[in-house]
């Protein structure tokens, strides 16, 4: 019995250290207030929208996670990088080549971080395969 309160605790050491180790937890997305909410008429057709298709938008979250990792906390990052890591300032362009090719491009837009913030080469293009895997990246 008095052996096994040693292993408890070191099992549940490791357990409190995930984090350490590469797990990540996902955090739900905010929902407004329902009194926000109420004012809100879906349009009768999103025809006129941007159409992903599945594989083009797994390509994308792939891309996004190298991009800038889940967790990372723009807020505590000194600028231009705070700036630079803020989905609100990237734009995003998709192609899909083929059925196995897709590029997949971020560019900051500086324009909308402050005046006169230069950053040279910043923003990146990845080509992913059908796969989900990343099989080069252009800075």
């Amino acid at each position: 019995m008095r052996a096994i309160l040693p292993i408890a605790l070191c099992c549940a050491g490791l357990l409190t250290g995930c984090g350490y180790f590469g797990y990540y937890k996902h955090t739900k997305a905010p929902w407004a207030p329902p009194e926000q909410a109420s004012a809100v008429e879906f349009p009768s057709s999103l025809e006129k929208g941007t159409q992903f298709t599945g594989p083009m938008l797994a390509a994308l979250k792939v891309a996004m996670d190298e991009y800038r990792p889940p967790g990372l906390n723009p807020d505590s990052l000194p600028l231009p990088d705070r700036c630079l890591a803020r989905w609100e300032y990237i734009n995003v362009r998709v192609l899909q080549v083929s059925d196995d090719l897709f590029f997949v491009e971020f560019t900051p837009d500086l324009r909308k971080c402050g005046p006169g913030l230069i950053v040279p080469d910043a923003g990146a293009t990845y080509a992913i395969d059908g796969k989900g895997r990343i099989l080069a990246r252009d800075f």
